[in-house]
């Protein structure tokens, strides 16, 4: 760990793309830190505690995330003073996010408490005498409830509704950094996984489902990645159906095609492909689903995209989530990576012709 961050360290200070990287990290490195401490703290003493604290940092920056992505929401035109600055009803709105988010973040750290521990290992497959499964409880029950709860108050995804205010910003380089976060997210997965400390690289890659696919099982990824954008065109005409016929907020695509228009050419295609099939694939289905279960993991996965999408297509979110949990358990990550890949990359490419059409 020393070494990691004087490595770390000598990337930053090293400035222009080395500086880029290491800042891109930040995104990985934290929860990287949690997993580590939390293998370590198995042996109790100091590396417990030096868990625990991690694990409140981190929880705790999963809230400051959440409420200031709401705030930049919906802060003034001008900027304004922080608070003062805002009339009622907005004001209304941040106190109702921050008391949701403070809600999620206790309800994360209940499941500290080994009778909610056992009640839940009935359910998911984890272990509820394990300290490591217990950190991964606590960090996961809670970042699902603080993620959601900003789009929950304010109707509208938070950074869609920042793109619809200010535009989608400087977007140059958005590629290079999913890049990066990918260089970030696989070495971070298999560390992630008790390697080495509790197992060798062979099981940490077993465990991760990261294997050598079969042909049979090549083939059928590539078929389903296809045959899932079809499929699941027509399960959003009926969410959208279902939303328009309730008078529910829809997603604002306009706004959304704004916040990835650095994606819509060919190499963006083929950048999110591989970096949202890899690193979600890795983080959700890889880590999470073996000791969280199908369904929490896949909350987890659908919270994720909270900050950019309603309701309408979180549902779809969650649908294309299970059916690729439900291909990871039939068969390995790298399968369901693969149909991940495959499906983004045909939809931004379809987005990419429609964008060019216009």
């Amino acid at each position: 760990l020393v070494v990691a961050l004087v490595l770390y360290a000598v990337l930053f200070l090293a400035g222009g793309e080395a500086r880029s990287l290491a800042l891109t990290g930040l995104n990985v490195i934290p929860f990287l830190l949690l997993a580590m401490l939390a293998y370590a703290g198995v042996r109790g003493g100091g590396g417990r505690v030096l868990a625990v604290i991690w694990l409140v940092v981190v929880t705790l920056g999963v809230a400051a995330t959440s409420l200031g992505t709401a705030y930049q929401a919906v802060r003034p035109d001008d900027g304004g003073r922080f608070l003062s600055g805002l009339p009622a009803d907005t004001r209304q709105d941040l106190t109702l996010i921050a008391a949701g988010i403070v809600a999620g973040l206790l309800a994360g750290w209940l499941c500290w408490l080994r009778p909610v521990r056992r009640v839940l290992a009935r359910y998911i497959p984890l272990d509820p005498d394990s300290f490591v499964h217990t950190v991964a409880l606590v960090m996961v029950g809670g970042s699902v409830l603080m993620l959601f709860v900003p789009l929950a108050v304010l109707g509208e995804p938070p950074l869609l509704l920042t793109v619809e205010r200010d535009g989608p910003g400087e977007s140059m380089g958005d590629l290079r950094d999913e890049l990066y976060n990918l260089f970030w997210t696989v070495p971070a997965a298999i560390l992630a996984v008790g390697y080495p400390l509790a197992r060798g690289l062979g099981p940490a890659l077993g465990r991760l489902g990261l294997v050598r696919p079969s042909r049979r099982q090549i083939l059928i990824a590539i078929v389903a990645g296809v045959m899932l954008v079809p499929a699941m065109t027509a399960v959003n005409a009926l969410i959208t159906w279902v939303w328009d016929a309730l008078g529910w907020s829809l997603t604002d695509t306009e706004s959304f095609d704004e916040l990835i228009a650095y994606s819509l050419n060919p190499l963006g295609a083929v950048v999110i492909g591989v970096t949202a099939g890899l690193g979600e694939e890795l983080a959700v289905r890889g880590i999470l689903q073996p000791r969280m279960g199908l369904v929490l993991s896949n909350l987890f996965f659908t919270s994720l995209h909270a900050f950019q999408y309603n309701f309408d297509a979180l549902l779809s979110v969650f649908i294309v989530g299970l059916l690729l949990g439900l291909l990871r358990r039939r068969t390995n990550t790298t399968t369901s990576a693969i149909v991940h890949g495959i499906y983004d990359f045909i939809l931004i490419m379809l987005s990419t012709f429609y964008s060019w059409a216009l």
